[in-house]
């Protein structure tokens, strides 16, 4: 019989981790139901299921029929990184993304090792060598043989069986590897029970228990295409390939949001809009605030065949006024990033709320300065006896018996940062505080704030406690 005949030789050879038991002389008659038979539709879903899939690295190789065996030292712009494990391919697309429109480069440090859809692994000593085995493979999302939206879980035993109904073997497979390999040794002669129950887990993680073979080829069947299996050369899926129109315009509708990168033909007019906060409502209106002004445009998101557009429109604010090209969001939906030909738009969300909560609680009761690290020195006791109130006109008094200090504040949104700014003029001490201070904590008796200084790095910490 072939297949012992295989499993006898890896065991002695030690390739493979295979796990092989004694002739077992008791008779058992094999459920047909159980039973995996070659060139079958069961058996052809379950070599797709148990292929090697190469698109995970395609960010490197650019091909999924192929992998790149780790680690590998490549040169991403200009910077030689070692890519050891799958997290590191997060690297090279931090480094590519820094800049939307320059030209990215990845080149490869020879001799690597590949490794084929069939776990074949093979030495390539230069790029030549590479592009012969890339071009074998599909373009980007092109449909390929591997399913990826299920896999199973192992171990997984079977019994072997001779011509008549003989247990004679039992294996046992470890991962998607030997698996693919034990399906690759069987011929038609072979009488091989999967040893059922056996479970699989979906691409969203449910798992689910099959019972025998018919239950194995619905299981697959009806999974194969219900993810995205991210074919593409980005990583982690994050260009929004699968968007959808609802998803977007919900993520805009959520809180607001402030431009940090402005670029209009290559020119970086970032800063001037430093202090602006778009609201996208659903009517369709958004509302440009800055210091108190608004401007009112208008927005409509589309699908094309090829993309998702983002039209905003204002008769005072060109700058912003294109069908924006959605073209990449961060995990937890609090950045989107815009392009339209040599333009591009990054906008932070500001929650206001979070905003409010800060002017409310500074503006309801007094305070007093309970802790102020200025550059790491402790300079709290110039403070000691100061009352602090916080008017809602956006003045700040500190009063201490017949001293009366006056100064002004705001919160605002810079950068993505929630800040409180004071001004105190040049009145000692309170021209201390003279700073655009990042809030770190606010809680109803309790306020801490920071800065850092742009030329020394140094950390300033500055808090209020109610009175």
């Amino acid at each position: 019989m072939k297949l012992k005949n295989y499993f006898f030789i890896l065991s002695l050879i030690s390739v493979f981790l295979f796990s092989c038991q004694k002739e077992i002389t008791t008779v058992v008659q094999p459920q047909q139901n159980e039973i995996l038979t070659p060139n079958t539709t069961v058996a052809t879903l379950v070599e797709k299921t148990v292929t090697k899939d190469g698109s995970k690295d395609n960010i490197i190789d650019n091909a999924s029929c192929i992998s790149v065996q780790l680690p590998v030292t490549v040169i991403v712009n200009g910077l030689e990184i070692v890519i050891s494990s799958e997290a590191d391919y997060a690297e090279i697309e931090t480094i590519f993304d820094q800049f939307n429109f320059d030209v990215d480069h990845l080149d490869i440090i020879f001799p690597i090792t590949i490794i084929l859809s069939d776990y074949t692994e093979i030495t390539i000593n230069n790029m030549d060598e590479l592009e012969n085995y890339v071009n074998q493979c599909g373009g980007e999302n092109e449909p390929d043989d591997d399913i990826e939206c299920i896999d199973f879980v192992y171990p997984i035993t079977f019994s072997i069986f001779d011509s008549v109904n003989e247990l004679t073997d039992t294996i046992s497979v470890e991962n998607d590897e030997q698996f693919y390999l034990f399906l690759e040794d069987m011929n038609e002669s072979d009488i091989v029970q999967i040893n059922f129950p056996i479970t699989m887990v979906l691409a969203d993680g449910t798992e689910k228990t099959i019972n025998n073979m018919d239950e194995l080829a619905t299981a697959i069947d009806n999974a194969k295409n219900t993810c995205n299996e991210d074919d593409n050369n980005d990583y982690n899926d994050d260009d929004c390939v699968n968007c959808s129109v609802e998803q977007i315009t919900e993520m805009l509708l959520t809180c607001s949001w402030m431009p940090s990168t402005v670029k209009i033909s290559e020119q970086d007019n970032s800063e001037q809009y430093a202090n602006y906060i778009f609201t996208f409502n659903e009517d369709g209106t958004v509302v440009a605030k800055n210091n108190g002004n608004e401007l009112q445009g208008t927005w409509i998101i589309e699908q094309t065949d090829t993309e998702i557009l983002v039209k905003i429109n204002f008769e005072g604010l060109s700058d912003f006024s294109f069908n924006w090209n959605l073209h990449e969001y961060n995990d937890n939906l609090s950045e989107i990033d815009l392009t339209f030909e040599d333009n591009e738009l990054t906008l932070e969300k500001v929650c206001s709320e979070d905003k409010t909560l800060l002017e409310d609680t500074l503006s309801e009761g007094t305070w007093e300065i309970a802790d102020f690290m200025n550059k790491g020195v402790s300079e709290t006791s110039n403070y000691n006896d100061f009352v602090l109130d916080f008017m809602t006109d956006g003045t700040v008094t500190a009063t201490k018996n017949s001293d009366v200090v006056n100064g002004i504040w705001e919160v605002v949104y810079d950068s993505g940062k929630l800040k409180l700014e004071l001004n105190f003029n040049e009145i000692i001490p309170f021209n201390e505080f003279n700073e655009d201070w990042i809030t770190v904590d606010v809680q109803t008796a309790r306020v801490e704030v920071k800065n850092i200084d742009s030329d020394t790095n140094a950390e300033s910490k500055l808090v209020f406690e109610r009175l």
